[in-house]
C-alpha cells in the first residue's frame, strides 16, 4: 500500500481512511507495534512486509517541517503549540496566545496586558480569530491570561507580513485559532486545578461520526494568592482589588460523509475587575468588566483531489461596562460591538506548486459606542443623546500561489465595500438630522493588493519580501484618562473615515547545523492613514453624545527591525528575539501638528526564552522580558485659578514610563500513572524578582504630584494538570 505525502508550508499530514486499506505490519520488527522514523528528507526504507486488511479508525499525523523557516510563504507560521506549552506557565496554564509577544515583532504591552502591538500597530489593528469567528477582546484578568483554553487549541496561525488576501478588515496581524478537530476513539477529559485557577474540558466521541466537547475554566485570585502576598507583607491593599474570570466553550464535530464534516463552537466568557485601593490613592467605586459571546459554524466538503469548499457563519458580541467614581458621584459607561459574517471560499490545487483560492464575505455590525447615566449632576453636563451604528460590508477577493525553481509568488486582491446604514441621528444644535432604517448614509470602498515572494537560495536559507495594502472599518479606541480599561467601538460612520496602511517587509532567513539552530532577520516600514485618537479626553466623553464627532484624524508611520535565533533540537531548547523599532504620529490639532512619538512606542524589545528537559519527568522553563518604557502625555506644571486646576503641557508624549521588565520561572514534574490518570504537577512564578512595573502613570490632583500605580506583585502558583 501507498501513501500518499502531502507537504504544506509548516505542516506535515497524512491521513489513513478507515475502509478498504492496507495496514503494514513488519515480520521482523513491528508486529503489530510501531517504528519511528524521522522524516527529514525524502527517505526510501525497504523491509520485509506482510499484508494484512484492518479495518481502523482515521488518524490524522501532524508533525512540523524542520526547515519551516525557510519554506513557509505569505500564510504566514504555523506556531509550534507543543512548544509553546513548555514554556512558565501562569496558575498551570501555558498560553500560547500570550506567548505570541515573544516570538518577534511584537511588542510587550506592557503590566496586565496581553495586547499585541505588532509592528507599531495599535491593540485593535490585529484580527484575532477563534474558529474563524472574531474576537474582539482576547483577554481576561488584565492580560494575565487569553480567552482560548489551552486543552482545546488544535491549531495555531500567525501572520505579521504578507498576508494572504483570505484575511482582511485589520491593518498590522493575523492571529487565527482554532479547536481540536477531530473525533476522538474514547472519553477524553483532561484538566487542572490550581490556587489561582482551575479548569475541566471533556470530549465525547457519541459515535464513530459525531463528538461533542466542552470545557470551563475560572479564577479565584482575589481569594487566594493576593491575601497570602498582604498577609507576608507585599502589599496590604491588594485584597482591596479584585481580579476574577470565567469562560465555558461546547460545541460538536459530524462527519456527515468521508468528504463532508460540519462543526460548531460556541464560547462565553466574563471578565470583572474592581478596583478598591492601591499604593497611596483611594479608587474605591471604580471597576470594569467584559464579556465575549461567538458562535461559529462551518460546512468543509471536499469535491475532489483538486477542489475543495468552505462555508462560515460566524456571530460575535462583545460588551465592555465601567463604573467611574468621580466628583463623589457614579458614572457608568457602557460599549458594545455585535458582528455577524458569512464567509465561503473555495481551493484549488492545479498541481502540487500551484493552487488557487478565492471567495466572498458578508457581514452586518451593529455596534453602540458609549452609553453614559449618572447617579448625580456633574460639573458638565451629560449629553444623553447617542446613537447605535449600523454597518454592512461586502468583499470579494482572491489569489494565486505557485512555485517555480527557487522562487515562490503569491500575487492577491481583495475588493470591498462598505456602507452606513440607518437608523441614525446626526444631532445637530438648531436642526436635527434624522435616516430611516436601513438607508444608506455613508459609503466607502477600497482595493487591496498582496504580493509576496520568497527566493530560496539554498536548501538552508531564502529571503522573502512583501508589500500589502490593508483597509479596517472598525474601530477601538481606548480612554487613557480615565485610569482603569475602557475601550469605545466606534466603526467607521459618516464621520469616521476607515482606516488605512501600506506595508513593506523583507527579510534573511538561515538555518544552521541541520536545522537545530534557526536565524531570521527582518526590516519593515508601515505608514498608518486616518488614525484616531479623542479631542478632549474625559469630558469630552461624558459630554458629547456623538462621539464620532468627538475624534482626531492623523496619520502614522513605523519601521525597524527584528533579530532572532533559536535553538529547536536537544535538551536545551529556546530562543532569543530583538525588536528595534520607531513610531510615529502626526494631527494637526495635536502638538502643534508636529510628528511625535506614538503612545506603545517602545525603542527597544527584548524577549529571552529557554526550557531544559532534565530527564523524562522534571522539565525547567523560564522567560525574562524587558522593554523600554512606552510614551504618556504629562502635564509640565500646573497651577489653581478660581478652585480649577489648569495644567500646562510640554511636547506631546515627552515623557517615557520606566522600563517594563520581568521574569517568569516554572518547573514541571510529571506524576507516574495512577488508575489511567497521567497528571503532572505544575510550579511557576510570575515576576520572580518581585519588579513593581507601573500599571499606570498619572497627575493627581489631591495630591498635586506625579504618582504611579502598581498593579501585580510576585505571584507563586502550584497546579495539578491532569489526562484521563
Amino acid at each position: 500500500m501507498m501513501f500518499k505525502l502531502l507537504k504544506a508550508k509548516n505542516l506535515l499530514q497524512f491521513s489513513i481512511r478507515r475502509l478498504g486499506l492496507f495496514f503494514f505490519i513488519c515480520n521482523s520488527n513491528m508486529f503489530l507495534g510501531q517504528e519511528k522514523l524521522n522524516l527529514t528528507a525524502d527517505t526510501i526504507k525497504q523491509s520485509n512486509w506482510s499484508q494484512k486488511n484492518v479495518n481502523i479508525q482515521e488518524v490524522q499525523v501532524t508533525g512540523k517541517l524542520s526547515d519551516a523557516n525557510i519554506k513557509s510563504g505569505s500564510t504566514g507560521i504555523f506556531i509550534d503549540v507543543k512548544q509553546l506549552r513548555q514554556l512558565p506557565k501562569f496558575a498551570g496554564e501555558s498560553d500560547p496566545y500570550k506567548a505570541l509577544q515573544y516570538m518577534g515583532g511584537v511588542s510587550q504591552s506592557g503590566e496586565a496586558n496581553s495586547g499585541l502591538y505588532v509592528r507599531g500597530g495599535n491593540n485593535d489593528q490585529n484580527l484575532i480569530l477563534l474558529n474563524g469567528t472574531m474576537i474582539q477582546n482576547p483577554t481576561h484578568v488584565l492580560g494575565m491570561f487569553s480567552v482560548f483554553n489551552p486543552d482545546l487549541i488544535g491549531q495555531m496561525r500567525f501572520v505579521k507580513s504578507g498576508m494572504p488576501a483570505e484575511y482582511g478588515g485589520r491593518l498590522s496581524s493575523i492571529v487565527d485559532i482554532s479547536t481540536l478537530n477531530n473525533i476522538p476513539q474514547k472519553i477524553d477529559v483532561k484538566g487542572s486545578l490550581g490556587i489561582i485557577s482551575s479548569r475541566l474540558s471533556v470530549q465525547i466521541p457519541i459515535s464513530s461520526k459525531f463528538a461533542v466537547y466542552a470545557s470551563w475554566r475560572g479564577s479565584y485570585l482575589s481569594t487566594t494568592v493576593l491575601p497570602l502576598l498582604s498577609s507576608f507583607g507585599l502589599d496590604s491593599t491588594l485584597t482591596q482589588n479584585k481580579y476574577e474570570f470565567w469562560d465555558t466553550n461546547a460545541g460538536f464535530i459530524y462527519s456527515l460523509s468521508s468528504k463532508t464534516r460540519l462543526t460548531g463552537h460556541f464560547y462565553v466568557g466574563k471578565d470583572d475587575f474592581k478596583i478598591g485601593e492601591f499604593r497611596d490613592l483611594s479608587l474605591k467605586g471604580n471597576s470594569t468588566s467584559w464579556k465575549n459571546t461567538t458562535f461559529a459554524l462551518q460546512l468543509n466538503h471536499v469535491f475532489n483531489e483538486k477542489w475543495s469548499m468552505n462555508h462560515q457563519l460566524n456571530y460575535s458580541r462583545f460588551q465592555i461596562k465601567t463604573s467611574l467614581n468621580w466628583f463623589s458621584s457614579n458614572q457608568n459607561i457602557e460599549s458594545q460591538l455585535k458582528n455577524l459574517n458569512y464567509k465561503t471560499e473555495f481551493f484549488h490545487v492545479v498541481n502540487n506548486k500551484h493552487n488557487l483560492k478565492f471567495g466572498t464575505e458578508l457581514t452586518y455590525n451593529d455596534a453602540m459606542p458609549n452609553y453614559i447615566s449618572s447617579d448625580s449632576i456633574l460639573p458638565n453636563e451629560i449629553n444623553t443623546k447617542h446613537n447605535l451604528i449600523h454597518s454592512a460590508q461586502l468583499t470579494v477577493y482572491g489569489r494565486d500561489e505557485w512555485t517555480t525553481g527557487k522562487w515562490q509568488f503569491n500575487i492577491g486582491m481583495r475588493a470591498n465595500i462598505y456602507a452606513h446604514i440607518g437608523p441614525y441621528t446626526d444631532f445637530e444644535d438648531n436642526n436635527d438630522l434624522t435616516y430611516d432604517n436601513n438607508r444608506i448614509i455613508k459609503t466607502y470602498s477600497g482595493v487591496e493588493p498582496r504580493f509576496f515572494s520568497r527566493y530560496s537560495i539554498n536548501s538552508n536559507s531564502s529571503i522573502k519580501a512583501a508589500v500589502s495594502r490593508h483597509i479596517q472599518y472598525l474601530n477601538q479606541i481606548p480612554i487613557f484618562s480615565v485610569g482603569i480599561p475602557m475601550d469605545l467601538q466606534i466603526p467607521s460612520s459618516l464621520y469616521v473615515k476607515p482606516q488605512g496602511s501600506w506595508h513593506f517587509s523583507s527579510g534573511y532567513f538561515l538555518n544552521l547545523d541541520q536545522n537545530k539552530w534557526v536565524m531570521s532577520t527582518e526590516v519593515y516600514y508601515k505608514n498608518l492613514e486616518n488614525q484616531l485618537e479623542f479631542n478632549n479626553g474625559k469630558v469630552g466623553t461624558f459630554s458629547n453624545g456623538m462621539y464620532e464627532k468627538n475624534l482626531l484624524s492623523g496619520k502614522g508611520w513605523t519601521y525597524g527591525l527584528e533579530l532572532k535565533l533559536s535553538k529547536n533540537y536537544g535538551k536545551f531548547t529556546g530562543w532569543i528575539s530583538y525588536n528595534l523599532a520607531w513610531n510615529y504620529r502626526q494631527f494637526d490639532q495635536i502638538n502643534n501638528g508636529i510628528a511625535f512619538l506614538a503612545r506603545q512606542d517602545r525603542r527597544h524589545d527584548i524577549s529571552v526564552i529557554g526550557m531544559y528537559e532534565l530527564n523524562k519527568r522534571w522539565h525547567l522553563s523560564t522567560v525574562f522580558v524587558y522593554a523600554t518604557g512606552s510614551r504618556l502625555n504629562l502635564p509640565l506644571s500646573w497651577f489653581i485659578i478660581d478652585n480649577k486646576y489648569v495644567l500646562e503641557y510640554g511636547k506631546y508624549n515627552a515623557f517615557e514610563m520606566p522600563p517594563y521588565h520581568r521574569l517568569d520561572f516554572s518547573v514541571n514534574y510529571k506524576l507516574k500513572p495512577w488508575f489511567g490518570i497521567e497528571s503532572e504537577i505544575d510550579f511557576s512564578i510570575y515576576n520572580l524578582y518581585n519588579r513593581s512595573n507601573p500599571f499606570q502613570v498619572f497627575f493627581n490632583p489631591g495630591a498635586q504630584k506625579i504618582m504611579m500605580n502598581y498593579l501585580l506583585p510576585i505571584i507563586p502558583s502550584i497546579s495539578w494538570n491532569f489526562k484521563f
